[in-house]
């Protein structure tokens, strides 16, 4: 089982999580029991519009069990949620102690949008 986490850098397990999900750098893909991962540039990042869905695609497409990220707006939410992805929400640490967080589980599971529509735009 895989989760993804949304990054700020590519600096493995020390990245910064990312507070946006859509328009985030990278995702890191991992087994949060062997922490075996991979990390992914979003392709979604720069997008005109609609980046939110096109990043909860790609996470579907890669079969994430669950998204932690700082926040999720309300179409991506819709996406992930409704192909069975938990969401949880995290804010400013790193993907160790993300990844840690969540095998306690002392993370927050979402069951909505954490914030508005286009909140992610610079």
């Amino acid at each position: 089982m895989n989760i993804a986490i949304t990054l700020k850098e590519n600096a493995g397990l020390d990245s910064t999580v990312s507070p946006i999900f859509g328009r985030c750098p990278y995702y890191m893909f991992i087994d949060p029991d062997t922490k075996k991962f991979t990390i992914e540039e979003n392709t979604a990042v720069n997008e005109s519009g609609g980046a939110g869905i096109k990043a909860a695609q790609f996470i579907v497409d890669r079969k994430a069990a669950a998204v932690i990220s700082g926040d999720v707006g309300p179409k991506a939410a819709s996406v992930l949620l409704s192909e069975g992805i938990a969401i949880y929400q995290h804010h400013g640490k790193t993907a160790a102690d993300t990844l840690e967080a969540y095998r306690e589980k002392q993370l927050e599971q979402l069951f909505n949008s954490s914030v508005d529509a286009h909140s992610g735009l610079k």
